[in-house]
């Protein structure tokens, strides 16, 4: 067998020191630019790629998908009947960790600021409950009082 020089044809191509030649397969979704380096790999083997000018990492043909906006609308719903989280994330489908995030972010949204309204003076009426119980031994009893405004 003998080859015959093509193998010697890559030679010819010089880098610099440290220099990284530009990916032209593998473009940055962040800002396009083909520098970008191999950077192990994510849980399921699929290669990961590093951007040499943003510094995002990114997977090449990622198989995520979005969730569409029915599914968010029913997500809302389900979060108002105080279902657990990984049972919304069964039932919907989507992953619990994204779920958590989904929720995190809503909560980030509502105001912090509570809006209190005087109400007219007047008759005040309530119900009182009294309710104990042991902890731990039959020696030390803990009491709960709770008062509810029943009227107007």
């Amino acid at each position: 067998m003998s080859f015959s020089g093509s193998c010697l044809a890559y030679s010819n191509i010089s880098l610099a020191p440290n220099k990284i030649p530009p990916s032209p397969l593998f473009p940055c979704p962040n800002c396009g630019s083909h520098h970008t380096i191999k950077k192990g790999s994510i849980h399921n083997g699929k290669p990961k790629r590093q951007c040499k000018e943003c510094g995002r990492q990114f997977v090449i043909n990622p198989t995520n998908k979005t969730v569409s906006d029915d599914t968010k609308q029913l997500i809302d719903k389900l979060l108002l009947e105080r279902i657990s989280l990984r049972g919304i994330a069964r039932v919907t489908g989507v992953s619990w960790s994204w779920l958590q995030n989904y929720v995190n972010n809503k909560l980030a949204a509502v105001p912090r600021q509570i809006k209190v309204s005087d109400k007219p003076k007047g008759k005040l009426v309530i119900e009182c409950d009294e309710m104990w119980s042991f902890v731990f031994s039959k020696t030390i009893k803990v009491y709960i009082w709770l008062a509810i405004e029943t009227g107007v």
